[in-house]
């Protein structure tokens, strides 16, 4: 285990532990609330009869039937979900949403300005993307909501080709594809409007892609990987953290030869460079957007400014956000004065204070089982704006069965807390540790641990990362040998053709 590989291992015993530590705390509140027990026992019990049901069958169930079985149970569970609740876009989704059927319309003005999107132009496809849902289909609402099933269980699938590429097990990366496929956020935001749904499969593309690339050594891999990558950043602004952890990953681990480290490196960085700015481009000579895509008319500042904000616990602020009002949207001036009192905070604060603060920030960001989706399910059902605007037609009524924001907190607490716990032990496993390829996986949990530290803070933010954990909870296991070498080097798209 070289010096890197120890020092990230070690990090991430910490940084796990008090996670752990935390959930557990926060699932406390459960008791305090005085919330119903037994709802999330009988999906504690159905939840944990499903895996017991998978351990027993991949033992002696054909590949092709356990596969195919696993994606029903997926798409059972997340139709479901689906006629649970009648769910309606809030808040920023609202936004982006109402915007969607402005912009069918032939209105462009909130890209442009001072205007939201023209603030934060990265979800500007997703508008567009809302906008064309609206204009093809007469119940958007509920037809988005599909299409969100369709792509997550495209995310499951993904997500056992990515298992495959780390631990070239089948059996384990099996483990990996059930877990996904009853993972509650990975249902649960499949009722959320929110821009995650269609940057998750792209960012999915652009791992099993670059782990690809690595093992197989070809450039074009490399190409596909930042494309995809590229294609996400479209949707979520992550492309920063991701391509920093491509490139320490390939600085370390990727070959010995420093022409080969510097062709594949540059091969993922230009490839998720160009698309963007091109789309960019094309939306600026189309008059569409007035700005590039990557540089808002709000600096990225102004997010580590509410990211500094010991009050607000790092979240967003009325303080903070008043900044970019307070200067008329001058680019310059917002800047400036975000970096001044970021700078004030520092002179001002005490280093044990600083510290407090950014555990008590990297807790919140990650202690909540759900990633918040739940609460972004259910909110639609509460807000006088959503209402005014989406309660229409068929969703007047607004229907919901069970309340998993508060009927399944212990459900949703407990099984994160279980996989936390899996992923921690994995830790503790040599043969885990060795392997080059989870190290992109732990480095990419680390880059995302940091980034939101230093930005603001929203527990849904990190629903980006939840798909390490399916993988990482199967770390803790030991695979089954194969049958015979020849088995053993099969590759699982060629098994699926079979």
């Amino acid at each position: 285990m070289n010096k890197f590989t120890l020092l990230i291992n070690n990090a991430l015993k910490i940084l796990f532990i008090i996670i752990i530590l935390s959930s557990i705390s926060y699932t406390s509140l459960y008791y305090k609330a005085n919330l119903p027990l037994y709802t999330g026992l009988i999906f504690l019990g159905i939840w944990a009869a499903l895996g017991f049901l998978f351990f027993r069958m991949k033992r002696k169930t054909n590949f092709k039937v356990l596969f195919g079985s696993i994606l029903v149970v997926s798409l059972c569970l997340r139709i479901l979900w689906f006629l649970n609740i009648d769910s309606l876009p809030i808040s920023d989704f609202g936004i982006m949403f109402y915007s969607g059927g402005q912009f069918i319309q032939g209105k462009v003005e909130m890209f442009q300005g001072i205007n939201y999107f023209a603030r934060f132009p990265h979800s500007s496809l997703t508008v567009m993307y809302f906008g064309l849902i609206q204009y093809l289909f007469s119940d958007a609402l509920s037809m988005t909501r599909m299409i969100n099933i369709g792509f997550s269980i495209l995310n499951v699938i993904l997500l056992y080709f990515i298992s495959y590429q780390v631990f070239q097990d089948r059996h384990k990366s099996l483990g990996v594809m059930f877990i996904a496929s009853i993972f509650p956020p990975m249902i649960y935001y499949n009722n959320v409007f929110a821009s995650e749904n269609l940057a998750m499969p792209l960012f999915l593309l652009s791992v099993l892609f670059y782990l690809k690339a690595v093992k197989d050594k070809k450039i074009m891999l490399f190409i596909c990987s930042g494309i995809f990558l590229s294609l996400t950043h479209l949707f979520r602004p992550i492309g920063y953290v991701v391509i920093v952890a491509y490139v320490l990953y390939g600085l370390i681990y990727y070959q010995n030869d420093i022409k080969a480290k510097l062709m594949a490196l540059l091969s993922v960085l230009l490839s998720s460079i160009l698309p963007l700015v091109l789309i960019s481009m094309v939306l600026v000579q189309m008059g569409i957007t007035q700005y590039p895509l990557w540089q808002g008319t709000e600096p990225l500042t102004v997010s580590v400014l509410k990211g500094t904000n010991i009050t607000s616990g790092g979240r967003w602020n009325i303080e903070d956000a008043s900044v970019f009002e307070r200067f008329n949207g001058d680019y310059e001036a917002v800047d400036a004065e975000s970096k001044r009192l970021i700078k004030e905070r520092f002179k001002e604060t005490p280093p044990f204070e600083w510290f407090k603060f950014y555990i008590e920030k990297y807790v919140s960001q990650w202690c909540v089982g759900d990633f918040a989706g739940t609460y972004w399910a259910e909110a639609g059902r509460t807000d006088d704006e959503t209402q005014i605007r989406f309660a229409q037609g068929i969703h007047s009524e607004n229907k919901m069965i069970i309340s998993m924001l508060s009927q399944g907190f212990l459900f949703n607490q407990i099984v994160w807390i279980f996989l936390l716990g899996l992923s921690f032990f994995g830790l503790f496993r040599k043969e885990v540790s060795n392997s080059r390829s989870i190290q992109l996986l732990y480095i990419l949990f680390c880059g995302f641990a940091l980034f939101y530290l230093i930005t603001e803070s929203q527990s849904r933010y990190s629903y980006m990362a939840s798909w390490l954990f399916p993988i990482l909870a199967i770390t803790a296991f030991r695979g089954l040998k194969e049958n015979n070498e020849a088995e053993a080097g099969d590759k699982p798209l060629e098994r699926l053709n079979k």
